[in-house]
């Protein structure tokens, strides 16, 4: 095919292959060739560990994959590929990629995860916090003064916090991790104990005054080791990017 020939007009105006080849590098194409690379870097690793997806389990990921959609009946599961511009054969390689990724991940970091988890434990500690956010600090000052004069947080949060989305819930934020906060919120929640005031804070948002109301020590849980198993398996994906080898000749045009 000549890169010259016409793909499609739009309104009587004509796309070259050309055109289309500079749009895509411009726009998509490095992403693209990034993702091709990292599906083949998890075969060749499920490959050297011996990791297969069976039919059976082909078969239970697409019918997952159609729940979670609400593609239960056979038409609307037809109707969803013609949308995507994809075939049955396409939704197969699709969900076995899926499995395939989340074997490869579940092997690599299973015999990591508790070794992680000991060196790192309290990065993965969470604080239960309430917060007042005000875009004064001679206010934030004043409200922390009547706080520390017997006043009720969460009554005062409801009056005055300038946050809409904690004001109604007298300033109650709920769960952060130390990944969710800033470097000084970190050393100030953190540094607290249950009950404790804090502030104010000077913050993008404005002057933040935090409430501790538990601080809540890591468990290595299912939730928690599925997080570090991610984290690992990540990791070691952004090292061997490093060593990919992509050829940009195709797109010299």
């Amino acid at each position: 095919m000549s890169i010259n020939n016409v793909l499609m007009t739009v309104k009587g105006q004509a796309v070259t292959h050309t055109e289309l080849l500079r749009y895509v590098r411009n726009h998509q194409a490095i992403a693209v060739l990034q993702l091709k690379a990292r599906q083949m870097l998890i075969g060749q690793y499920a490959e050297q560990a011996g990791l297969t997806v069976s039919d059976e389990e082909l078969q239970g990921g697409i019918d997952v994959f159609r729940r979670e959609r609400g593609l239960l009946k056979v038409a609307s599961a037809l109707e969803w590929l013609e949308r995507h511009s994809m075939t049955l054969e396409d939704l197969g390689d699709r969900v076995r990629d899926q499995l395939l990724e989340s074997k490869a991940a579940e092997h690599f970091s299973q015999p990591k995860i508790e070794p992680y988890y000991y060196e790192n434990r309290q990065s993965f500690d969470t604080a239960i916090v309430s917060r007042i956010v005000l875009k004064e600090y001679g206010a934030a000052r004043e409200l922390l003064f009547r706080i520390e004069e017997g006043g009720d947080f969460h009554s005062l949060a409801r009056e005055f916090s300038e946050e809409d989305e904690t004001r109604r819930a007298g300033g109650y934020a709920g769960e952060v991790g130390r990944d969710s906060l800033t470097p000084a919120e970190t050393a100030a929640v953190f540094g607290a104990q249950a009950g404790e005031v804090l502030g104010p804070l000077r913050t993008n948002q404005g002057y933040l005054i935090f409430k501790i109301e538990e601080i809540k020590s890591a468990r290595l849980n299912e939730s928690l080791r599925s997080r570090i198993g991610t984290i690992l398996f990540e990791e070691w994906l952004r090292e061997q990017m490093k060593e990919v080898d992509i050829h940009y000749a195709m797109w010299q045009i």
